[in-house]
Order: structure tokens, then C-alpha cells, then sequence
């Protein structure tokens, strides 16, 4: 039911920014309006001036050289990161179906709540996002600034759900600059993202997690699903929960779960279950309850028949849990750095790859101008464009299937 909804609100929210952007198009009243909140549409996004012109500052050549070498090191770094996990992933993907085994897990899976990601993680992530990118945009507002090319503009808005922020040079001056001040520029953006990723991560291991270990309970065996058709099912056995015992026996790994299952195969069997309750938490972190509760699992001779050992549930091994007393601003801050980690070095990985739009496009596309070989620039945004359609088309799948 969440994904019918969560696809029913975003192309609500698409056709919404659609119509703003056709009735600011055909109506010059509307643009007229519009235009004096300083507000723009492009298709599926809304555009926000916040900031005009930006004049240009003179500053030390060794700052410059500085900024040039961070810029330029890490688009390297982060394209080396890109090509390893996507082509690693390609070459696994069409080792998997020659030999006719399931297709591995794709590195790039589109953001799409309730679908591919569930609902309470939303707030915590567009916060990192919003963060990626405005900081992101305003690193490449510093080195224009610092490299002597004016900025004309520069905002936020919303990208169909997606908070965005962009900047806008003045074109002129960023194309007649040399190809080592364009580099400065580009890759500004992909070394501010890392540097944020990285920062994320610090806080992340020297102050969050020190404070969390205390807090977590486990490894358990957690119930993460129960199929209604079997004995489970039928005991009414809730979940997600911590599968405490068995029949008095204490189950903490899958060979003790089925030792005690495999028991009594040949008739019907009465087990008693004891678990814990969980509740998801932010971000979907599991915290136990105070309290137990217990179900009798009635196993048939039928059931044993049609499933074998199984009673119907779906067991996370070697999971952990907050306790009860754990803070929820603490568990919150702990999933805000992370996405901060993950989200920042996820963007500074996709810009930096040559894909036309990307700064790593825009880039490899001024270095083969400069070498003159306009042709192959086409054939290896091409080729990178191909390869990352289709592991991010089968990350969505396996998403979709799953």
C-alpha cells in the first residue's frame, strides 16, 4: 500500500510542477507574477533567486593552486570510485545470467520513497540532501569567485521531491577562462561533497557511535515477517520481534531455530513462543519494548506435509537492537550523519562521472575540446551513460520484484 501511495503523491507533485511550468510558458501574466517573488519553472522543478550578481575577488595564486589540485584530485578519486563499482558491477551482472544465476545486487538504486526506501527515513534524508546540494553549489559560487569569473545568479528550488540549489556563471567568462581554471570550478563541487562525507563520517566515529554501543542489545534472532497461511500465522505471532524462546530453549542462531523445529515431525506439535517486541524507530532502527509476549504455534501433521520443519516466520540473524531507554535524538543524530556520509560521497561519485550533465561531463567535455578529440569525448559519455542507465534500471527492478 505504501508504494500505490508514494507513486500517487510523486506524480501528483510532478504534474503540479508540469502545469506551474506550461502556465509560466503560455501566460505572461503568470510569469509576469511570478517572476516578481523571483520565482522560475523549468519541467518538474521550481526555481527560487535568492542571490544576484556576485563580483568576482582577486586572491593569491597559491590559494588558487591549492583549490586546483584539491578540485582536480578529487574528481580522480571519486571517477576511479564510480568506474570500479559500476563496471565491477556490469562484469557480474553478465557473469550471472551466462551462467544463469541470480543477478547481483546494483550498486545505484534510485531514491524513491515508499519503493525503493521506506518512509521513515524521508525527513533525515532530504535533509542531506538539501545539505549535499547547497553545499555543493555554493563551493562552485567560492571558485568562481576566486578564479575571477562573475556569478550572476544563484537559488534553491525542489526537484519533484528533491530539494536542488544551483548557481549561474556568467558563460562568457567561464568559456573564454583557461582549462585549469574550468577544472578549479568544476571540480569544486565534487571536493566540497567529499569533504562533507568525510566530516560526516569523523563526528559520526569519534561522537554518535561511542554513545550508542551502550545502547545496543544483541546479536538476536529478530522476526522480521510472518506468512498468515502457516502455524505463525494462524497464532497471530506479531512482528518485527526479538525470538527469545522455543519451548524453553533459548534460540540465538539458525541451526538452534531449526534443531528445535526439526523435533516431532511426525505429528502435531504444540511450541511455545517466546519474543519481544520491537517498534521501528527513526530511520527504521529497531528499539525492544519492555514487555514479553508469548504464542502457541500449533503445527498439524498437515502443515508438515505441505512446508516441512517451517512454522511460517522470516528470522534477521545476528541483529541488534537499542533499548528502550535509548534517546530518539540520539538515534536520529546518529541517521542524520550517516546519510550525510552516505549522500555527500554518493554525489561527489555520480558528478564526477562523465555523463554530459554532470561536472565530470562538462569537464572531460573541455579537456577533449582542448585535445581535439571532440569524437571520443562523445563515445566514452555515451558508453558511461549506457552502463549507468542500466545498473541503476536494475537496481529499480530488483527494488520493484523484491
Amino acid at each position: 500500500m505504501e508504494k500505490e501511495i508514494a507513486v500517487a503523491v510523486m506524480l501528483s507533485l510532478v504534474t503540479l510542477e508540469l502545469a506551474l511550468y506550461y502556465a509560466i510558458k503560455g501566460s505572461e501574466r503568470v510569469r509576469n507574477t511570478l517572476s516578481r517573488f523571483k520565482i522560475s519553472a523549468e519541467p518538474g522543478a521550481i526555481l527560487i533567486d535568492i542571490g544576484r550578481g556576485v563580483n568576482p575577488r582577486s586572491t593569491n595564486r597559491l590559494l588558487r593552486y591549492a583549490l586546483l589540485a584539491a578540485s582536480t584530485g578529487s574528481v580522480v578519486l571519486s571517477l576511479y570510485l564510480f568506474y570500479s563499482t559500476v563496471l565491477s558491477y556490469v562484469v557480474d551482472l553478465l557473469l550471472s545470467i551466462v551462467r544463469s544465476q541470480p543477478t547481483p545486487q546494483s550498486p545505484l538504486v534510485p531514491v524513491i520513497p515508499g519503493i525503493t526506501l521506506g518512509f521513515e527515513i524521508l525527513p533525515p534524508l532530504l535533509v542531506s540532501i538539501g545539505v549535499g546540494l547547497v553545499v555543493h553549489e555554493f563551493s562552485h559560487l567560492v571558485a568562481a569567485i576566486l578564479n575571477n569569473i562573475p556569478v550572476e545568479g544563484w537559488g534553491i528550488g525542489i526537484f519533484l521531491i528533491f530539494p536542488v540549489a544551483y548557481v549561474r556563471v556568467e558563460e562568457t567568462a567561464f568559456s573564454k577562462s583557461s582549462l585549469m581554471v574550468k577544472a578549479s570550478v568544476l571540480g569544486a563541487g565534487v571536493l566540497a561533497n567529499l569533504a562533507v562525507g568525510l566530516l560526516s563520517l569523523v563526528v559520526l566515529g569519534t561522537l554518535t557511535q561511542p554513545l550508542l554501543v551502550g545502547m545496543l542489545d544483541g546479536p538476536h534472532m529478530v522476526v522480521v515477517g510472518i506468512d498468515p497461511e502457516m502455524p505463525a500465522g494462524r497464532s497471530g505471532m506479531k512482528f518485527p520481534a526479538i525470538l527469545l524462546e522455543i519451548n524453553g530453549s533459548r534460540i540465538q542462531s539458525l541451526d538452534e531455530l531449526r534443531n528445535v523445529l526439526n523435533k516431532s515431525l511426525e505429528g502435531r506439535v504444540v511450541f511455545r513462543v517466546k519474543t519481544v517486541p520491537v517498534e521501528a524507530s527513526v530511520c527504521g532502527y529497531y528499539k525492544e519494548s519492555s514487555r514479553y509476549e508469548e504464542y502457541l504455534v500449533i503445527r498439524e501433521i498437515e502443515d508438515v506435509e505441505k512446508y516441512g520443519y517451517r512454522i511460517g516466520i522470516v528470522v534477521a540473524p545476528e541483529s541488534y537492537v537499542f533499548s528502550n531507554t535509548t534517546p530518539g535524538y540520539l538515534l536520529y543524530t546518529e541517521c542524520q550523519l550517516r546519510l550525510l556520509y552516505i549522500v555527500n560521497v554518493s554525489l561527489a561519485i555520480v558528478n564526477s562521472a562523465p555523463i554530459i550533465i554532470t561536472d565530470g561531463g562538462k569537464l572531460l567535455t573541455e579537456i577533449f575540446r582542448k585535445l581535439k578529440a571532440q569524437k571520443v569525448d562523445k563515445v566514452v559519455q555515451w558508453v558511461t551513460i549506457t552502463i549507468t542507465v542500466l545498473t541503476v534500471f536494475m537496481g529499480l527492478w530488483r527494488s520493484l520484484s523484491g
